[in-house]
């Protein structure tokens, strides 16, 4: 090992090499991540149309309410991976969780409505003739925000890796969901409470799956 006569040195050694970077800034994850949710929600109008029903009154609580906490689960799980992708001392933010957590209850009702065979949509819910289309429809769009937010996390620097991978996920999945979710026009409680919320489940383990190889360090 090459020994140095005074600290100058030393220090001038170690960063001789040394270039200047980009500073990452969380509002660049933020925007990144809104971008890329606008992408899928153009793509998806342009595709599956409009549904008029969200101007006209026609959408009912059930719809309106899941959407809504699609919106809160990606703005907090987006908000979380930000900030794990730029390491600090403190707390972790728990609101994905209780934001997941809340999203949770609305497919457990739909089943325990369905196994009650209270109504009749409830009892068609496991054989809505369009829950494929509505899943991986959903996983599509939201596939373009799991890209926004790999390639944030690239330029970032997460320690743990598969908070980030569950992160990604529930962002991706949600938002993806939110994307193609508004040219739908069936809002019954049991198809909304189900296959709007089965893409969040599903983009939760790819994220962690296929999230962490990606972007380690």
């Amino acid at each position: 090992m090459e020994k140095f006569n005074n600290r100058e040195d030393l220090i001038a050694a170690l960063t001789e090499d040394l270039t200047p970077v980009k500073r990452v800034k969380p509002v660049d994850g933020i925007m990144l991540i809104a971008f890329a949710t606008v992408v899928a929600t153009v793509a998806s109008i342009a595709i599956f149309e409009w549904w008029n029903g969200l101007l006209t009154g026609e959408a009912s609580g059930y719809f309106l309410i899941t959407h809504g906490l699609l919106l809160v689960l990606g703005a907090a799980s987006t908000a979380a991976l930000v900030s794990g992708a730029l390491p600090r001392v403190g707390a972790r933010a728990n609101g994905p969780l209780w934001s997941a957590i809340m999203l949770g209850i609305l497919p457990l009702g739909a089943i325990a409505s369905l196994l009650s065979g209270h109504g009749n949509h409830a009892r068609e819910g496991l054989n809505d003739p369009v829950a494929f289309m509505c899943t991986t429809a959903s996983l599509s769009a939201g596939a373009l925000v799991l890209v926004a937010a790999v390639m944030f996390l690239r330029r970032g620097a997460p320690v743990s890796l598969e908070r980030s991978g569950w992160l990604a996920g529930l962002a991706a999945g949600s938002l993806g969901t939110l994307a193609y979710g508004i040219t739908c026009p069936l809002d019954t409680f049991s198809h909304v409470g189900l296959w709007h919320v089965a893409p969040v489940a599903i983009g939760a383990v790819v994220g962690r799956i296929v999230v962490p190889p990606l972007i380690r360090w």
